[in-house]
């Protein structure tokens, strides 16, 4: 049987009636992670482990526990107990942590299947799929296009079906544009929903964790089993809604949506009458949609926004990555040299720019002229995307106005254009952290484009219900990448 196309739910029944062993999906799991015409998404793949957990699985099935036996794929970021943990970088070729990121704890005991650490773009720095130190992924529907980043090999394995979820992260827009581009759901939950205990940083303040799945119910699984307060994570709370899965059907009838003018006005007159289409359908059915305005100089900041903050925040969480503690270390006289040895031999051009920036920021003269400023801009933005989030439930964003992009753009010079904040409107989500999703939406030569959708903080269970009605408003195929 080919277990591609399964979701959670389905893999599960399987279990639960003994048609399939834990054993032998993930034996076949490993043989089609083996034979994947793309190598370079998996970084590490741990058979024995796997095996092991399987044969102790099918010992001790949990009928009632949705996720016993199934796999699952983690961004190598993601702490792993015994198993390297890269971030994607050559300067944690050699890193085995010695404990469990707390999502990773959580999965355990539910007696999920860890299948594999995949690759990302390097520390979570990129949004390409083609700065991991271990190769490049390119986009399971179309080799000549990008499949996005960071979470780059998390996004490839649920496209291709090979696991029905996979943990990812998100600081920009790295879960929720490869979402788009790859025809899945991404979710970046409430910062703070999730525990990040144990996930390696890129910038503290922006980051989240969260997942791709295939369909919106199975986040919604995920979220009951993964959503505690963690007290090794400060940020972590607990939630305030439970029955995320039980109640995914539910949403309030009154629910209010919205979607930016500014935003709406610029996209490609094909995805807009597409999106006009989609507003028909929602008040057809009763829904209120409404259109608000958003400063524009305000969405024009964005980019650079993020980039005066994550870039400080990256270079003093990697302030551990000096070739003395842990990971790789060049020989050297002395502190200084081994740092500068280790780091030059080590660490991607994109991440050494970027540390180089971020340096820069810091320096006392340069904090309140760029750093500092960033931050009471990204206030504003965020108090502007939480205005609108008083007055309307749910918050309509295009997460990419096109399919992804071609791989030979990525090496071209980037030119400045009037709508360059559409390449980074999801970027607000992460600055107020709210709950933020794309799920499919529509296709382009062949190629998928997402739909995202936004709530207020510690809504997750109402964008979660918003998600579902729009997929099934827009009866999105059950498909993975190849399967046309």
């Amino acid at each position: 049987m080919d277990y591609r196309k399964l979701n959670i739910r389905e893999l599960h029944r399987l279990l639960k009636t003994k048609k399939i062993t834990a054993v032998e999906l993930t034996r076949s799991v490993i043989e089609q992670i083996q034979k994947d015409d793309q190598p370079n998404f998996m970084i590490t793949l741990p058979t024995e482990q796997m095996l092991e957990q399987a044969r102790y699985v099918d010992e001790h099935f949990d009928p009632k526990n949705w996720l016993c036996g199934i796999p699952y794929f983690a961004k190598d970021n993601f702490s792993t107990k015994g198993i390297r943990t890269t971030a994607g970088s050559k300067i944690l070729a050699n890193f085995i942590p010695n404990y469990d990121s707390t999502i990773v704890e959580l999965l355990n005991q539910n007696q999920s299947i860890m299948a594999g650490k995949v690759a990302l773009d390097e520390l979570g720095m990129g949004g390409t799929g083609l700065h991991c130190a271990y190769g490049e992924i390119a986009n399971p529907y179309n080799k000549n296009h990008q499949v996005g980043g960071s979470s780059s090999g998390s996004v490839y394995g649920v496209a291709k079906g090979l696991v029905p979820f996979a943990l990812g992260s998100d600081t920009g827009d790295s879960i929720r544009k490869p979402a788009s581009f790859n025809g899945v759901v991404g979710f970046k939950p409430t910062y703070g929903a999730l525990s990040r205990y144990g996930v390696i940083p890129y910038a503290p303040s922006l980051d989240h964790a969260g997942f791709f799945t295939r369909n919106v119910e199975d986040a919604a699984i995920l979220a009951d089993a993964t959503f505690k307060k963690d007290d090794k994570d400060f940020t972590s709370f607990q939630t305030k809604d439970e029955n995320f899965y039980k109640d995914i059907h539910d949403l309030n009838p009154k629910t209010k949506f919205a979607y930016i003018r500014e935003v709406h006005e610029h996209l490609p007159e094909k995805l807009r009458l597409e999106y006009e289409a989609l507003y028909a359908k929602l008040i057809a059915r009763g829904y209120e949609v409404n259109g608000v305005n958003f400063d524009l100089a305000l969405l024009n900041t964005i980019g650079p926004v993020y980039m005066m903050i994550s870039y400080p925040e990256a270079i003093s969480s990697h302030a551990n990555l000096s070739g003395m503690g842990f990971g790789m270390r060049e020989d050297g006289k002395n502190y200084t040299e081994i740092m500068i040895k280790s780091r030059s031999k080590y660490l991607g051009e994109i991440v050494k720019r970027r540390f180089v920036i971020g340096s820069l920021n810091l320096k006392q003269q340069n904090q309140d002229l760029y750093f500092l400023k960033a931050k009471r801009v990204r206030r504003l933005i965020a108090n502007a995307l939480n205005e609108i989030l008083k007055n309307d439930d749910i918050l309509i964003l295009p997460p990419s106005f096109e399919p992804a992009p071609l791989i030979e753009s990525a090496l071209e010079a980037d030119e400045q254009s009037e709508t360059d904040f559409l390449h980074d409107v999801l970027v607000m989500g992460n600055f107020a952290g709210i709950p933020s999703i794309t799920i499919p939406f529509t296709k382009e030569n062949g190629m998928p484009i997402g739909i995202n959708l936004n709530a207020a903080v510690y809504e997750d269970k109402k964008v979660l219900q918003a998600a579902k009605l729009l997929e099934d408003i827009l009866r999105v195929k059950k498909r993975i990448a190849g399967d046309e």
